[in-house]
């Protein structure tokens, strides 16, 4: 988690739904990232009672009053609304700068100001790490944006189209090691594939609502970025669609034509190949297997000697057949390792969705806990 350096209540907006309310959006900054988080007055009020009850002491700070009139005169006050937006301002700065970090350490104030949490599994902190290094928000929802400087915006788009890349390379990967045979490695692609599309789009999301949010840029350059989101919203597309498509298998090449821009299955004969290409390369001098001497003439032994053509022949039928048992058996233990691959490589795959599922689940089991405590302190 990194320190937070700042933390300013930069302005508000009045909401009608599903009353009249006002948000104030609370800036965060550490050293590397900053975001905007949008919260009520209520939320204040739930964070002071819950720094209460978790620390056992009064926070430094204390929080601008409520008022005894109407609420919609409350919200249509702007004298009002700007006096309680600069007290919760103070309020939050109170915390963060006084000597004793029990209350700027606490849950419920990191929290409220959507910081990471390092209580995460390994999985779902690498995931998160992931999107602070490329500038986005680590924690999902309506209420906090991540804003973009001109750089970091396009640092975010060159590393999307390097994501778009190793997909394309896991998909090709796929189809190879299918043609080869490898089922496992193949499922195995198709999975990372999968799961690097998943992140992209959610990524691409990001950079496409922060860009209204890039300060100095102008009418042209806007336009520009806005079809470069077009564009690789266009290519994510056609990648997801070639994942779901399933395995391609290639055709088998065609041999080229002299001219090089037709190409035709017809074999060359031998004088118009010379005449084309020149004469063909000696062939290799002919090797006994398994020795590095010449292939010689056919020698005698001892069990050959005595046999006439008859018992040859059937001397190599016996032989054959030997080999073709053995080949039998052979081909027998590679398909039982194919199946028991293919059985892993299968449950590997279902694994990985359950442990997706079980991180998503986690998450927003957490967010209702988050809110539920909240609710409760408010009550209590």
């Amino acid at each position: 988690m990194s320190e937070i350096q700042g933390i300013a209540v930069v302005g508000h907006q009045v909401k009608k739904d599903p009353k009249p309310h006002v948000t104030y959006s609370v800036k965060v900054s550490t050293s590397t990232r900053t975001w905007l988080v949008h919260r009520r007055y209520n939320d204040f009020v739930a964070l002071n009672a819950e720094l209460k009850s978790s620390t056992g002491k009064e926070p430094p700070g204390s929080l601008p009053p409520k008022h005894a009139w109407s609420l919609t005169r409350n919200v249509e006050d702007p004298k009002l609304v700007d006096e309680r937006q600069r007290g919760l301002e103070a309020y939050l700065k109170t915390i963060l700068i006084h000597r004793d970090p029990c209350w700027r350490t606490a849950f419920g104030f990191l929290d409220f100001l959507a910081v990471p949490s390092n209580t995460h599994s390994a999985r779902t902190a690498s995931a998160t790490a992931s999107k602070l290094a490329s500038g986005l928000p680590a924690v999902g929802g309506d209420d906090t944006t991540m804003l973009h400087t001109s750089t970091s915006w396009m640092t975010e788009y060159t590393a999307l189209q390097h994501v778009l890349r190793s997909v394309r390379a896991a998909l090709l990967k796929r189809d190879t090691l299918a043609q080869l045979g490898d089922a496992s490695g193949s499922r195995s692609a198709a999975v990372e594939a999968k799961r690097s599309i998943k992140e992209l789009k959610v990524r691409l999301q990001g950079l496409e609502n922060g860009l209204p949010l890039v300060e100095g840029l102008g009418q042209g350059e806007r336009s520009r970025r806005e079809g470069m989101v077009d564009s690789l919203k266009d290519e994510i597309t056609n990648v997801e669609k070639m994942a779901d498509a399933g395995i391609r298998v290639s055709a088998p090449p065609l041999s080229a034509s002299p001219a090089g821009g037709s190409r035709s299955t017809t074999p060359l004969n031998e004088s118009a190949r010379t005449a084309l290409l020149g004469p063909s390369p000696a062939p290799p001098p002919s090797r006994v297997f398994g020795t590095g001497a010449a292939r010689t003439a056919p020698q005698e032994t001892a069990q050959t000697r005595p046999l006439d053509a008859d018992g040859l022949v059937m001397l190599q039928k016996t032989q054959m057949d030997q080999q073709d048992a053995q080949l039998t058996q052979l081909s027998a233990v590679l398909q039982r390792q194919m199946r028991i691959g293919q059985e892993i490589g299968r449950e590997v795959a279902e694994q990985n969705e359950m442990l997706d599922h079980m991180s998503s689940e986690a998450d927003r089991v957490g967010g209702k806990l988050g809110r539920a405590k909240r609710q409760l302190n408010r009550l209590g």
